[in-house]
């Protein structure tokens, strides 16, 4: 897709009402972040969504969400380029410098703002927070910018505020998984076993992907290894391999294996029922989380219904990532058909 395909097809969807044209533009900015030019088409994007905004609005985005004299997605844009050339400490003053304006506009008032990557994720949260009503939706991906400071503290030594960081990411998206396993890798560096083994038992139960899960099985793996629960750690490395195979997991495997039997002991391939049981005694959630597959489920159903195409793909594609069901692949294939098929036509 072209920036003026794009522009052109936004152009069309607009209305009067400035409040569902920006919620339109939102939703096509997660569709496109799929796309090879993804970054140019968000930019152009941005920028559109920027111009729809009424002169009182666009003063607040600016006062709100300008770091330098850029908007706040271009300065982590910068940051994230210098992290890729291995230059955390040049990094450092953007990232404190966005976390500063988050923390001063948007986390000392009372309404409280969320930075939920898609609609699943924004489904999971009303599903796991029930009382919470009043909240908004962040102007940029807040969660993600401060678990890249969090990243980049870690990386500097500097731990205690990497520490605050990372909870004030979780604070901004607190159904992802990826926003824990920074916090579970700092508690790793710091030996505090204690808080790694609650923030496994949390990410646990919000993995949508067997990667996520696989991550956190490693995790688990490492803690059961500290704590000498032998038995337990080859377990959890065994259900890591059995998601996700990698040579380090399995590297990781052998070792505890090797001290099983150092030890006089010895270890077979788990059965099911042993794996669940480890998972109890860990209070660690079990792969596929079947609340997530039930809502992942029900909202495919309610996308079917409002005949939302794009929604449906998408929780589709979260119920097929959790069960890998061969029917819920069947669907996907027909709802790419089907929006293949629309945008010929549009054409």
């Amino acid at each position: 897709m072209t920036v003026n395909e794009l522009m052109e097809r936004v152009s069309a969807e607009m209305g009067e009402n400035v409040s569902e044209n920006l919620e339109k533009i939102a939703a096509v900015s997660e569709e496109i972040r799929r796309e090879q030019n993804a970054e140019e088409l968000l930019e152009a994007l941005a920028k559109f969504a920027f111009a729809q905004m009424p002169p009182d609005l666009r003063k607040f985005m600016e006062d709100t969400t300008f770091v330098n004299g850029q908007r706040m997605d271009q300065a982590f844009g910068a940051a994230l380029a210098l992290i890729n050339e291995n230059k955390s400490a040049e990094a450092l003053p953007l990232l404190k410098a966005i976390s500063d304006k988050i923390a001063e506009c948007f986390e000392n008032g009372e309404k409280k703002w969320f930075s939920f990557r898609n609609p699943f994720e924004y489904h999971m949260f009303r599903q796991f927070f029930p009382d919470e009503k009043e909240f908004d939706r962040a102007p940029f991906d807040f969660a993600h910018y401060l678990e890249t400071y969090a990243y980049v503290l870690t990386d500097l030594g500097e731990m205690r505020e990497a520490e605050q960081a990372a909870k004030r990411a979780v604070s901004f998206n607190p159904v992802s998984a990826d926003m824990y396993f920074e916090l579970i890798e700092i508690c790793k560096l710091t030996n505090n076993l204690p808080d790694l083994l609650k923030y496994c038992q949390e990410a646990s139960r919000l993995c949508t992907t067997v990667d996520r899960m696989a991550r956190v099985c490693n995790s688990m793996g490492w803690f059961c290894q500290e704590t000498r629960d032998f038995q337990s750690a080859a377990v959890y490395y065994f259900e890591s391999m059995r998601l996700k195979p990698s040579a380090p997991t399995e590297a990781e495997l052998t070792d505890v294996v090797r001290r099983i039997r150092f030890e006089g002991g010895r270890f077979a391939p788990p059965t099911d029922a042993q794996v669940a049981e480890v998972f109890r005694k860990s209070q660690v959630t079990r792969y596929p989380n079947g609340e997530l597959v039930e809502l992942a489920l029900g909202m495919k159903n309610e996308a079917q219904k409002y005949k939302r195409l794009d929604l449906e793909g998408l929780f589709t594609r979260v119920a097929f990532d959790l069960t890998n069901n061969p029917e819920l692949k069947a669907d996907l294939d027909r709802i790419d058909r089907e929006i293949a098929a629309q945008n010929e036509a549009a054409d």
